[in-house]
């Protein structure tokens, strides 16, 4: 289950508190054992949120733990546990306040999972100079994907977005070439990767080529397009930021094979491929290689006063 509330009490004896509503079945086994764990989950691990606040029979189901010192379930690759003893326990109208001395505990290392605002997010460094929507803080472009599959409406929602994206005289360039993971053209993508891309965008659910087209058509004239890369990268960010609110990342590519891959999805001529991306769901750090584990983290902006400036360029 997920407790309404959790919160360190003492420092010295080592003491925090849970809130449990008492209709469920965890309260019971708390009462009844004396014991208690707390699994604080990482931030990959949201399905696992969803499933233990909801109402079903068997949460543990498929789900990879262990069993601590005293028999209390430990979720694998969380970012830190608890185990506490039980030291006393208060009534609250639905609930109970349960106050546990912490006799154990871990750390994996994997940045925590929080839950604020109505929705589940991880907990990112990122401060904005000046206030603008979450959206922008949360998108983020990691590397360690979790293999879950991605639906086709759900790669559909994430096109829709981007087909809306402004373009100079509304020439809409983009193109896009996908394919899911293990579906044709997989293999493709994967081979026309530079292999320090290859060896983490594997385990992507899906693989998308965000292609321009450089001409135009104007007053019944074929023309040079110069704005459609620029154009093409307004449609990228467009799903990048939809597949942010559907609660998948990606992680945009510019090593790879251009001539190969064109080749290999049949992209016409007149047409250039400007970018690969990566969708997949948040998976754990520890699956890359460490020079990359390092970099797992949202990456922060250069000040704004080194990007913009006022009336000219020169100082």
């Amino acid at each position: 289950m997920t407790a309404t509330a959790i919160s360190s009490v003492s420092a010295s004896p080592p003491r925090i508190l849970i809130v449990v509503n008492r209709s469920t079945r965890s309260h019971s086994l708390i009462s009844g054992s004396r014991n208690f764990v707390v699994n604080i989950l990482a931030d990959h691990q949201k399905d696992l949120g969803e499933r233990f606040s909801s109402k079903s029979e068997n949460r543990f189901e498929d789900v990879a733990h262990r069993f601590g010192w005293r028999g209390t379930p430990i979720l694998d690759q969380a970012a830190a546990h608890l185990e506490c003893e039980l030291v006393s326990e208060t009534d609250a109208e639905t609930h109970t306040i349960f106050i546990g001395e912490v006799v154990g505990g871990g750390v994996s290392g994997a940045s925590p999972l929080l839950y604020h605002d109505g929705a589940y997010k991880g907990l990112t460094p990122r401060v904005s100079s000046y206030e603008v929507s979450p959206l922008f803080l949360e998108r983020w472009s990691p590397r360690a994907f979790s293999e879950e599959p991605i639906a086709e409406k759900e790669l559909m929602t994430m096109f829709e977005a981007a087909r809306w994206a402004p373009s100079s005289h509304n020439a809409q360039p983009w193109r896009f070439v996908y394919s899911r993971r293990g579906g044709p053209a997989w293999e493709d993508f994967l081979g026309c990767l530079f292999e320090v891309n290859r060896d983490w965008a594997f385990r992507a659910a899906a693989m998308v080529a965000f292609i321009s087209k450089k001409t135009l058509e104007r007053d019944g004239q074929t023309m040079e397009s110069r704005s459609h890369v620029f154009d093409t990268g307004a449609a990228w960010m467009s799903f990048a930021q939809q597949a942010s609110l559907l609660g998948w990342h990606t992680h945009c590519i510019g090593g790879f094979d251009r001539g190969r891959l064109a080749e290999a999805l049949k992209v016409p001529d007149g047409h250039t491929i400007n970018a690969v991306a990566a969708v997949g769901k948040l998976g754990d750090p520890s699956i890359l290689v460490p020079q990359l584990r390092s970099q797992e983290i949202p990456s922060e902006r250069q000040p704004i006063e080194d990007l913009v400036f006022h009336a000219s360029m020169a100082g």
